[in-house]
């Protein structure tokens, strides 16, 4: 657990990573108690792998218990093709090279990455920094058989359009990648430098910690390398920020007396400023279901 980074295991619980059946151990599920309804939150990770199915049972009660499904984004009822100008616009620079942009400490990682994992270093010279590192993300991924059709948030999703169960969003895939381009350019090259140097052997350590519950580890891992440079601002903007706005959220439909089956990526369930503290210090009652 060691070498992971905070910035890998961020990009990491954006886009996820799955690696053995996730109906063992302890779920990353949270039962929300208020004025006699019951809620739950789950933590989860984006891409998947069919060997994870089927969830745990008491995981999938919660939901079929629940009226409404709370996720970051309904990826069902998301265009790429509307998200292709922003991307563009935020992510593609035409007037200079990423090599001309990066440090040249950054350029011989890349470099030597771009070796190591047989990459083509010149397709992605106009990419923003943090562009790429989440697309090393996804690909090493997908390389790895792990897919977002088969990830925890689009299973529950496909189950309620199919039962037609309300479904909310908490934010807008505008939103998220705004955030992602808003970093500056040192921040830009500490995501891309640890992508790069990401390994399987870490992907395993983060999964086994979701797998089995085990909240102490996550939060080591996000909290490791807080001190890098440009590092905080990360974390205050994938993860504070935006675990601010999910509460106020949540809390809001909460207090409406709605049944709710709540899934974020597990990286806004723990933590000092994660939902399940947030949502305690609202007055709400959060326990981890055993």
């Amino acid at each position: 657990m060691k070498n992971t980074s905070l910035v890998f295991a961020a990009i990491v619980f954006c886009i996820g990573i799955l690696n053995v059946k996730a109906d063992n151990g302890k779920p990353d599920l949270w039962k929300i108690e208020n004025k006699g309804q019951t809620s739950y939150l789950f933590g989860s990770i984006h891409l998947g792998s069919s060997d994870m199915y089927p969830l745990s049972e008491i995981v999938e009660k919660a939901y079929q218990s629940s009226n409404h499904l709370i996720v970051e984004i309904d990826l069902n009822t998301v265009d790429q093709s509307t998200l292709m100008p922003y991307i563009q616009k935020f992510g593609v620079n035409t007037q200079s090279t990423l090599e001309s942009r990066l440090t040249p400490e950054t350029v011989t990682i890349y470099k030597e990455a771009c070796v190591k994992k047989s990459l083509s270093c010149s397709q992605f010279a106009p990419f923003e920094a943090w562009l790429l590192s989440v697309q090393l993300s996804v690909m090493t991924f997908k390389q790895l058989g792990y897919k977002e059709a088969l990830g925890i948030d689009k299973h529950f999703l496909d189950l309620a359009h199919k039962s037609n169960k309300n479904i909310i969003s908490l934010e807008t895939a505008l939103a998220q990648l705004k955030m992602l381009s808003g970093f500056d350019q040192q921040q830009q090259e500490l995501m891309l430098v640890q992508s790069l140097q990401a390994s399987e052997s870490e992907a395993s350590e983060l999964f086994k910690a979701w797998k089995t519950g085990d909240d102490i580890s996550l939060i080591n891992m996000f909290n490791k390398d807080i001190e890098q440079p440009g590092a905080k601002g990360i974390y205050q903007s994938m993860f504070t920020d935006r675990n601010q706005l999910m509460a106020d959220k949540v809390d809001k439909y909460l207090s409406e007396n709605k049944s709710l089956f709540v899934v974020v990526g597990a990286g806004h369930v723990v933590g000092e400023t994660g939902l399940v503290i947030s949502l305690r210090n609202r007055g709400y009652t959060v326990t981890q279901i055993q």
